[in-house]
Parts: C-alpha cells; structure tokens; sequence
C-alpha cells in the first residue's frame, strides 16, 4: 500500500494545519492580526460565488466530497505519488472547509472561515486577491497537481530495434 505513504499525511496535514490556523487567527482580536490577515466569513464557494445560498453550497459539499473520495479510491489511488498526494491535499482541503459549512449551518459562525489576505497594491498590481485559508490552498495546489500530472508527457516505450 504505497498510496497510504502520500495520501494520508497530506490529507491529514492539510486538514489539521487548516482547522488549528482558522482557531488561531479566529480567537484573536482583529487589530492583534499582521497586515497579511483579516478575519472573514465566506458562505460561498471560490471568490464567494454562490454566497446567498449557503444550504445549497453547504448540501453540494456533502455530496462532493464522498464523490472525490469514490473518484479517488476507484481510479487515481493505483496511479502513482503525485496522484495521491493531490487527493490528499484536495481531499483534506474540502474536509477542513466542510467542517466550517457543518459548523455554520449549525450557527457557531456565519460560513468558512478565511483569513490569508493578498494586497497586490503593495506590489503595484491594482487588484486585492480574495481572502483564502489553508483548505483552500490545499485544494488549489491538489488541483493544480493533478493538472500537471493529466498534460505532463509519459515515458513511451522504446521500440525494438529491427533486424
């Protein structure tokens, strides 16, 4: 079971980093947060899309990540490292945000909790990146992983030679 060497600790990490960092900067007072933080409550998806239906993205997440888990254990988990890794990140991302939708749909904060904010005025791009968390992360570099890996080229086997 070489998998579990890649998927576990990455699902497990990203998971853990993400629900120990939200109740760090969450119990903290928002003047005592560096300039990079602000406390906030998204109740969408990605770029708060779908944030006036918080039930629906709270309903969908149910249901995509035991679908992520089937898609992983029933096709990517037999692939390789990278694969595995990438489910781990993703899978462990959609947990860490999925337990902040439980929590929200039961009133203990209004939705996911973010607090990883971008300035790119400070560089002199004019646009302010939408505040993410560590889940988030997890998810994007999973995804991103598994883009790499779907476009990169594979080792064709060499022919015989002819005689």
């Amino acid at each position: 079971m070489r998998w579990t060497i890649w998927f576990w600790p990455a699902l497990i990490a990203t998971l853990v980093s993400d629900l120990a960092s939200k109740y760090a900067v969450f119990a903290l007072q928002r003047h005592q947060l560096p300039s990079w933080m602000e406390q906030h409550y998204n109740t969408g998806v990605a770029w708060s899309m779908l944030a006036d239906h918080p039930g629906f993205v709270a309903a969908l997440t149910a249901v995509l990540i035991p679908v992520l888990g089937w898609v992983w254990w029933s096709g990517y988990r037999k692939l390789g490292r990278i694969e595995n890794l990438a489910f781990g990140l993703i899978l462990g991302g959609a947990l860490g945000n999925g337990y902040d939708r439980a929590a929200a749909m039961f009133g203990h904060w209004p939705g996911v909790r973010d607090f990883i904010h971008v300035d790119l005025n400070r560089v002199g791009i004019d646009y302010i990146w939408p505040t993410f968390n560590i889940a988030d992360s997890g998810i994007s570099i999973g995804f991103v992983l598994l883009l790499v890996r779907a476009f990169a080229p594979t080792a064709r086997p060499t022919p015989a030679p002819v005689s």
